[in-house]
């Protein structure tokens, strides 16, 4: 699964990537989320942007609508990866 982060401030772009199998954890919040549930990113200025990717499925959250198990695997994914 990857995950990446652009927008914010400076407008940096970083990409972290892990293999779920490597990382109980990871695999366990992936579990946990519907990529598909998530609602379209309203753009804000100087917020983040992350591009989730999970096997097949793919969406784009707002750094204010990244919640519960969602914002986890990603901060998991964004420690691990990157």
């Amino acid at each position: 699964m990857a995950v990446t982060r652009s927008g914010g401030f400076a407008g940096l772009v970083r990409r972290a990537e892990v293999d779920s199998a490597d990382h109980p954890t990871v695999a366990g919040l992936i579990g946990d989320v519907r990529l598909d549930d998530v609602p379209e990113p309203r753009p804000q200025p100087d917020r983040y942007v992350y591009d989730i990717e999970i096997g097949d499925h793919s969406a784009q959250v707002g750094e204010a609508d990244l919640h519960g198990p969602l914002r986890e695997l990603v901060d998991h994914v964004m420690t691990l990866g990157g």
